[in-house]
């Protein structure tokens, strides 16, 4: 393509995309030049850069091919030739887009074996154009007798001195054929306004009624489905018939299905006319028909009924209308014109709401498994849609009808949020109660449920379903409130915001959606707020929720070191000295009582240890941190109020994180509880320095670890929970911050179901500080007694300084024991050679590190949460201990 080619097909492509985008954003340059430029960019760097293949004419060809076959195979050769016959002339006059439309045509298919039919393709030719001699003049004027009647075609004299007795309305001519000549038109036109002026008359006999009411007598005695008797009737007689058919009552223009009767032709104007007059008129009847139908059916929700009653205030509205413009036409105090077009326009602006109303009354009797509620989504929904029409007195007729029935389906939710029971037999209330009774910890969260449809979505308008949690929660404080005996300030029945809105003061530029949005969060907030305020205060001030999360972070994330410190080292030491009751459930209560004394009350405060991991034998527990210390379960007991914040699923969570820094002070006891002399020291074997570079670098491991775990999990959520728990307007707010909170810290600290390896790969760690601990303690024992003082680094035993220890009631230990304990415990992996003892740690170390660092970084890069940042973290201070070979 040459520069003059590209530079066409770039002008063309650009003037078809500014078409595009003038068709689809419904935008011009002129109107909005910022983001006409802004969307034409785009579209033309989409356009220019796309990288779509062409349609693969092969696959196209085998996929009829293979249609063909299958045809054959299932004995439909009829149907097999008939495609290949096509496919055949198709190839004589294909172009390059034959195989895109085959493609198309392909996808669109619907079960072609199975519903193909060859008669089908009958359907496609044309039909045969059987032509018919042409219509002429003098052939219709010989039909219709025009070549006989010379007084037809004679002049018509357009002076003034007919008159109206002249005029005869029931003459053959008339009744026969309609006169549509140049001169009778304008014969009738020429007739002054105020010869159809009905003039009343002051006595009326009965005969002159009788002749009135003669066209109803010829109406009945004749088919009104035929047309061959045509009966004239005036003006006023027509408005009288359908201002009867509007108000419900009979009339002789319509029959009971609502078609006109043929027979029936207004003087004055031709069949076609009033026909087309009729039209309007008919589905008028019709809707209003359904509406009055519909306003006697029997219903028994209160939501219906309030919208029968919505319906039968509007059709007496439009009733007396009617009777307005009937006691107007038989008024002898003026003259007046009777046309039924004046009538027309006077009726329509009174039955274009109802007819709208009608539409939603028969879309709501379609739905027939519908719910209660649906005619609030339907008039919703029309109210959106007339206001997009532009048709404001329509849109402000179907507003005001849906806030009259939205505030009948507003009671029992105003007796739910302010006293927190339902209303007997309410059958369109989207919350249920539970049929069991409850603990109290569990109301919130067990006794009340939000009501389901059977495709799983809320039981309740589309339009307030946004609001449902708010209003469900607003409830259930009502409910804990009456539990506490506490009053609150909806209870004092102050006045509230009004739920009825004046549809003629609201602006018709302000969405409808925004109306009913701002009137009810006005009429929420008043109830809302006070019980959620109200239960907010109680809770912080009265049950002391600050004071309980405090206590949960000192005892659970251990934020207090000096305190989580005793208590582990008294559980180690009870471990270490091979004591089998360690995990006796009496002295473990009496240890953590007293080392979180004068924090906690004593009998709020239990630990337990669980049957299926305390039972393992206890040099086995001794010997890795995968045993025994995640059997240790510390229940602290909550008042039942704040128990509805802090759930079981989150102290399971806090649990989870115990056991972890558990089992890395574990860690760090088994590498610091001896401290090394350096006094003597006369030369260090390569033994020695291994073991020293191991203890070391086990050590940094357990302290950064424990950086990260206090400095960048612990800390911040902590603080971040505090700060949010603060600004929580309501308890399904808090209880979903502190639910995040603990789901984050978890993740955070390595302990979710996607790092699972990682933390297995942290334990492993903590068990080869385990066992350099009992493999260094093995190589001392093994030394002579009278050479040990005079080697170097000499170690000193912890439990000759222990200030305390678990021991039986009945036992005196003394130092000889607890050596001839360590003994038992440590001699287990005397067999290996502490030089090979000592490689295998720090391969298996430098191995267990390098897979953290490359899980870490590999989760991190695969997660975009907010935690991600916090592995990549962890895997940055963890890449130093890497030893490179």
């Amino acid at each position: 393509m040459g520069c003059r080619g590209k530079m066409a097909f770039a002008a063309r492509l650009s003037s078809l995309t500014d078409e595009l985008i003038e068709v689809i954003a419904s935008t011009t340059a002129e109107a909005d030049r910022r983001r006409f430029d802004a969307l034409r960019e785009s579209s033309l760097r989409q356009l220019r850069q796309h990288n779509f293949l062409r349609t693969n004419q092969f696959e196209v060809y085998s996929a009829l091919d293979g249609y063909e076959e299958r045809f054959r195979i299932l004995n439909r050769d009829q149907t097999a030739d008939a495609l290949r016959e096509r496919l055949d002339a198709l190839a004589q006059c294909s172009n390059k887009w034959a195989p895109d439309s085959l493609d198309l045509l392909l996808r669109l298919a619907d079960q072609p074996i199975q519903k193909s039919n060859l008669t089908d393709l009958e359907l496609l030719k044309e039909p045969e154009i059987d032509p018919e001699p042409p219509l002429k003049w003098s052939d219709i004027a010989e039909e219709d007798g025009w070549k006989e009647d010379r007084e037809l075609w004679r002049n018509v004299d357009f002076g003034g001195d007919s008159s109206d007795d002249e005029y005869d309305h029931k003459s053959d001519a008339s009744a026969q054929s309609e006169n549509t000549s140049l001169s009778s038109v304008e014969a009738r036109y020429r007739k002054k306004p105020t010869d159809y002026l009905e003039r009343p008359q002051v006595q009326f006999d009965l005969h002159e009624i009788r002749t009135s009411q003669a066209w109803r007598t010829d109406t009945l005695g004749t088919n009104p489905s035929a047309s061959s008797h045509q009966i004239d009737i005036t003006q006023i007689q027509c408005i009288r018939e359908i201002l009867f058919m509007l108000g419900g009552l009979e009339n002789g223009l319509l029959d009971c299905q609502g078609k006109p009767y043929l027979g029936i032709q207004l003087s004055h104007s031709s069949c076609q006319i009033f026909r087309s007059l009729l039209v309007p008129i008919s589905n008028a009847w019709r809707r209003l028909f359904l509406l009055r139908k519909y306003a006697r059916q029997q219903q028994q929700i209160p939501l219906l009924q309030a919208f029968q009653a919505a319906i039968e205030s509007r059709l007496r509205s439009f009733d007396s209308t009617i009777a307005g413009m009937q006691a107007r036409y038989v008024s002898t105090d003026q003259e007046f014109v009777a046309s039924v077009l004046k009538l027309l326009d006077d009726l329509s602006p009174h039955i274009r709401p109802l007819e709208s109303l009608a539409e939603t009354v028969e879309r709501l009797e379609q739905s027939k498994n519908s719910y209660p509620f649906h005619c609030l989504e339907l008039l919703y929904d029309s109210a959106q849609k007339l206001q997009l029409d532009g048709d404001d007195n329509v849109y402000r007729f179907i507003g005001q009808l849906f806030f009259e029935c939205f505030a009948v389906y507003l009671r029992p939710i105003r007796y739910w949020m302010e006293e927190g029971e339902f209303m007997t037999s309410d059958e369109t209330f989207f919350i249920s109660r539970s049929l069991g009774d409850v603990s109290r910890s569990q109301i919130w969260a067990d006794q009340f449920k939000l009501k389901r449809t059977p495709e799983g979505s809320l039981f309740a308008p589309r339009f307030l379903q946004p609001a449902a949690s708010k209003i469900f929660t607003t409830g259930k404080s009502i409910v804990i409130l009456k539990l506490l005996g506490k009053c609150w300030p909806t209870r004092q029945r102050t006045l509230e915001p009004a739920v009825q809105v004046d549809m003629n003061a609201i602006s018709t530029m302000m969405p409808f959606s925004e109306v009913f949005e701002q009137m009810f969060e006005e009429w929420m907030q008043s109830k809302h707020h006070a019980a959620s305020a109200t239960l907010r205060q109680t809770l912080f001030q009265t049950y002391s929720l600050w004071s309980d999360l405090a206590i949960l972070h000192c005892i659970y994330l251990m934020s207090d070191g000096s305190r989580s410190e005793h208590f582990a080292n008294a559980v180690f030491n009870n471990i270490d000295i091979l004591n089998v009751n360690w995990h006796d459930r009496f002295n473990l209560t009496e240890i953590a009582r007293e080392a979180f004394d004068c924090l906690v009350e004593p009998h709020r405060l239990n630990v337990t240890a669980l049957q299926s991991n305390s039972n393992s034998d206890v040099k086995s527990i001794r010997r890795t941190v995968r045993e025994g210390l995640p059997s240790i379960y510390i229940t602290y007991r909550i008042p039942w109020l704040s128990r509805i914040v802090l759930t079981d699923e989150s102290l399971e969570q806090y649990q989870r994180v115990f056991t972890l820094l558990l089992q890395l002070r574990r860690a760090s006891h088994v590498l610091t509880r001896h401290r090394i002399l350096s006094d003597g020291i006369v030369s260090i074997t390569i033994e020695q320095e291994l073991y020293y570079g191991l203890r070391s670098k086990l050590l940094w491991f357990c302290n950064t670890l424990q950086s990260y775990l206090s400095t960048l999990v612990i800390g911040p959520l902590v603080v971040k929970l505090s700060g949010e728990m603060k600004k929580a307007e309501d308890i399904d707010q808090m209880l979903t911050l502190h639910s995040t909170f603990t789901k984050r810290i978890v993740d955070e600290a390595c302990l979710g179901g996607k790092l699972d390896p990682i933390r297995q790969a942290i334990l492993d760690i903590f068990d080869l500080a385990v066992r350099l601990r009992n493999a260094h303690q093995v190589e001392q024992e093994k030394r002579p007694k009278e050479s040990e003082s005079s080697r170097s680094p000499i170690m000193s035993s912890p439990e000759k300084n222990s200030a305390k220890r678990y021991v039986q009631a009945s036992e005196e230990e003394d130092d000889t024991f607890l050596i001839e304990q360590d003994k038992s415990g440590m001699m287990q992996g005397a067999e290996i050679p502490y030089g090979q003892v000592l490689g295998e740690i720090r391969s298996d170390l430098d191995r267990h590190i390098k897979f953290i660092c490359g899980g870490l970084r590999g989760v991190s890069r695969a997660s975009s949460s907010d935690t991600a940042s916090k592995w990549d973290i962890l895997a940055e201070m963890l890449e130093p201990g890497i030893r490179v070979h």
